[in-house]
């Protein structure tokens, strides 16, 4: 199995990930991509045992996946965020999942680790895991894993793209997808709701930019309908709800300001 990981600036992230992805060099190989970089990411992706590292001074993360990926010979093909914690047999078994159910793309269970996040960032958190289009949607796991009809389906990336695991998702669907729940990754949301915010109005654009591209939205409802619904059956708190949703509200207000100012969202993230 062939891996590419994107790494922007991730020097003390990208040595852990490649260290437990290549301590077996027969089962996986590791491309590591780090794009417009200012520090050490390449030189410690190099230390750590990346079978191959590239580099190129232009920024985005989609840019970096197809680098990779032309460099690439094997199927099943993963695609790992560098701050990602995920071994080499979490790996092989999402790839397993794929030949055992014909499934073309295959992501983990995910975990949300909440315990730095600040006290509205957790209400908000407690509200959202639970919408039914949160619960369904395989994207924001930082991992995926193509079969290589899945793979022909959805690379190269548009080079602009905001979401590459939520293009990847809605140019498969639901149906041809297995989630691999004992396969876990851990995710690290930020940590003040101010980042929370920013990181939305990505999250906004992103769905925004797919919905362009002809794309279908996601499963599930996540409107205030599906909130309201929850509340009454006593799954989400009244005062997370209430969270959630002024949180949503900011975010609805900054985007449409951001709109009408032509400004475009950064291809980074933040947290």
């Amino acid at each position: 199995m062939d891996v590419v990981i994107p790494a922007h600036n991730e020097e003390a992230s990208v040595g852990a990930v490649v260290r437990k992805l290549c301590r077996e060099p027969r089962r996986l190989r590791c491309v590591v991509v780090a794009n417009g970089s200012s520090d050490r990411t390449a030189e410690v992706a190099r230390a750590a045992g990346s079978d191959l590292v590239l580099e190129t001074s232009r920024p985005g993360k989609a840019h970096a996946l197809n680098l990779g990926d032309e460099r690439c010979v094997t199927f099943p093909r993963a695609y790992v965020d560098a701050d990602i914690g995920i071994d080499a047999d979490g790996l092989l078994r999402l790839g397993s999942a794929l030949a055992k159910t014909g499934a073309l793309l295959a992501v983990p269970g995910v975990r949300l680790r909440t315990e730095d996040a600040s006290w509205l960032v957790r209400r908000y958190l407690a509200a959202w895991q639970q919408l039914p289009a949160v619960r369904t949607n395989g994207a924001g796991r930082g991992v995926y894993v193509l079969s290589e009809e899945g793979h022909t389906r959805t690379f190269p990336l548009p080079e602009n793209l905001i979401a590459d695991d939520g293009y990847v998702e809605r140019r498969i669907g639901p149906a041809q997808r297995v989630v691999v729940g004992e396969v876990e990754v851990t995710v690290t949301p930020v940590r003040t709701i101010a980042a929370m915010v920013r990181r939305r109005i990505r999250v906004v654009a992103g769905n925004r930019q797919l919905a362009e591209l002809g794309l279908p939205a996601a499963s599930g409802a996540a409107g205030v309908g599906a909130l309201t619904r929850l509340v009454r059956e006593r799954k989400v708190r009244l005062l997370d709800a209430a969270v959630f949703a002024g949180v949503s509200l900011v975010v609805r207000g900054l985007d449409a300001i951001r709109r009408a100012r032509r400004q475009r969202v950064a291809w980074g993230t933040t947290r």
